[in-house]
């Protein structure tokens, strides 16, 4: 159902793969898993992970992985498969005042090196949360720095 609701957040989710689900959610939740349809809950003060429309919840303590955009605390991942995290970024911005991170991620992914589908919490490609995440932070540091307009 296009129209489910996080019952905790009330916030519209996208479906996932069950292939992700499979891959990320611990052993002890796999049961749960089956036969369901279930969405992604991306309000960042949720602890509902993925959601399903009749109201089961798996939370961020259900996976193996962390989920970068519901973290405060680093690390922060935001790709899952190249290993890069808001902390990363923001480093590089720091030390260089540019990010290559897209560019990076999207040479790998055209050689077809990425596992989105199994590795991303979401379940799909990271690059529209990275370039977020490198806008921020450029923001940020040029913000706090006065750093030179590029």
């Amino acid at each position: 159902m296009a129209n489910a609701l996080c019952p905790v957040s009330g916030k519209r989710g996208k479906p996932v793969p069950l292939v992700t689900l499979r891959s990320l959610v611990l052993r002890e939740h796999a049961a749960v898993v089956e036969d369901r349809a279930w969405y992604f809950c991306d309000r960042l003060d949720c602890e509902v992970v993925y959601f399903t429309d009749d109201g089961r919840t798996l939370e961020k303590n259900a996976l193996t992985v962390r989920v970068g955009l519901k973290e405060k605390e680093a690390p922060r991942p935001i790709c899952y498969c190249f290993d890069h995290t808001a902390e990363s970024i923001r480093q590089e911005i720091e030390k260089t005042g540019r990010s290559t991170v897209v560019a990076s991620i999207r040479t790998k992914v055209e050689a077809g090196e990425c596992s989105c589908e199994v590795l991303n919490p979401r379940g799909t490609c990271c690059l529209g949360d990275v370039n977020k995440e490198v806008k921020a932070a450029l923001a940020s540091v040029q913000g706090t720095d006065s750093a030179q307009e590029e």
